[in-house]
């Protein structure tokens, strides 16, 4: 029998969005649920995953979600800045630094990452239910009330969609998000071994035809991400060059990374955080930040609208105008990448080129 648990927002999906915004929320005193469909580090939540690259600049978002002690449990390498091969230009491009000495950037183990957010969110009170998976919307009119899902059905004030690329929310709304950019299709996979050059620093090498990265994520562990326009399909066997002496743990695995964003992000009752909101391909390197940033921004918003201090239009307005904003920033400058090494349809303002 369906059990009716009242909440102030309920949140679909555990990972860096979904945790910050949990986070967020219970901080600021409301109440919420999470929903996870997979139990992390089993076999339906995948560890091999793109994600693990997190910037500098994540640490003062971190201490904002008071994980910032724990980090460094989850870290299995860090690095001084990367090198760029883009066209014919080599170059070392570092982080920066301040009189405390260099930024180092990250190499983090997802699972584990998800896992501390979420710890984090419990100890602030956030119920999450895990493995659990959401089934569909409550409304009443056009207003989304709440969720159903596996343990039952759940009133809430808000639903926030922080399932990624399942796009939770938009499929269900039928909200469109068209394509802003040429398709484009991410390939990743990870080797055991040692690769020396590798240790100190990640690199990022690109061509007319697209780019590669790899890294050192962990001891004896590199990782590497292929972006192109055409989807080969997985292959057990195919590495990088530098890496070709190294072991491939599994066949690469693969996703759309086509650039998009949301036409509408937010609206009654309802917002969509990290890529389930707006997706950008892997060259802008914080992705796990802005998902971060977007769940708390959401927060936010959510906490204005149930303390009364802003109306449910102009939350969802201002948060739509939020993401719009740095969408379009990060896409010009990632449009600007392309052209660099000749691929083509990235225009000065690709990331509203409407394509097919």
């Amino acid at each position: 029998m369906d059990v009716r648990i009242d909440t102030d927002v309920a949140i679909i999906g555990g990972g860096p969005a979904g945790g910050a915004t949990a986070i967020t929320c219970a901080a600021r005193g409301l109440r919420v649920h999470l929903f996870e469909r997979a139990t992390f580090g089993g076999a339906g939540f995948a560890g091999d995953r793109p994600g693990e690259t997190l910037h500098p600049g994540v640490e003062p978002v971190l201490a904002q979600l008071g994980v910032a002690d724990d980090l460094g449990a989850v870290v299995g390498a860090r690095h001084d800045g990367i090198w760029i091969d883009w066209g014919s230009v080599r170059r070392f491009q570092s982080f920066g630094s301040d009189a405390g000495g260099p930024w180092r950037g990250f190499q983090v183990s997802r699972p584990a990452f998800d896992r501390m957010l979420l710890d984090r969110a419990r100890a602030l009170g956030v119920t999450i239910v895990q493995p659990c998976r959401a089934l569909g919307l409550r409304f009443e009119g056009e207003r989304v009330t709440g969720v159903l899902t596996e343990s039952g059905e759940l009133s809430a004030r808000f639903v926030v969609d922080a399932t990624g690329r399942s796009h939770w929310i938009a499929r269900r709304l039928h909200i469109k998000q068209p394509a802003r950019s040429p398709r484009l299709i991410a390939r990743y996979g990870y080797a055991r071994g040692s690769c020396p050059q590798r240790d100190a620093a990640p690199a990022l090498v690109g061509d007319r035809t697209g780019w590669v990265w790899t890294a050192r994520v962990g001891p004896s562990l590199y990782q590497w991400i292929r972006v192109s326009a055409i989807d080969d399909g997985p292959d057990a066997a195919w590495l990088p060059d530098e890496l070709s002496d190294l072991e491939p743990l599994a066949p690469s695995r693969g996703a759309d990374v086509t650039w998009r964003i949301a036409d509408r992000a937010a609206s009654n009752g309802w917002f969509m955080v990290g890529d389930a909101a707006a997706v950008l391909d892997p060259t802008s390197s914080h992705g796990v930040l802005k998902a971060m940033l977007s769940g708390i921004a959401a927060a936010h918003f959510i906490d204005g609208v149930v303390a009364g201090t802003l109306p449910s239009t102009s939350a969802a307005a201002a948060y739509q105008s939020w993401l719009k904003g740095w969408f379009a920033n990060d896409a010009a400058h990632l449009a600007a990448f392309y052209r660099e090494i000749g691929m083509h349809g990235f225009t000065a303002r690709g990331e509203f080129r409407r394509v097919g």
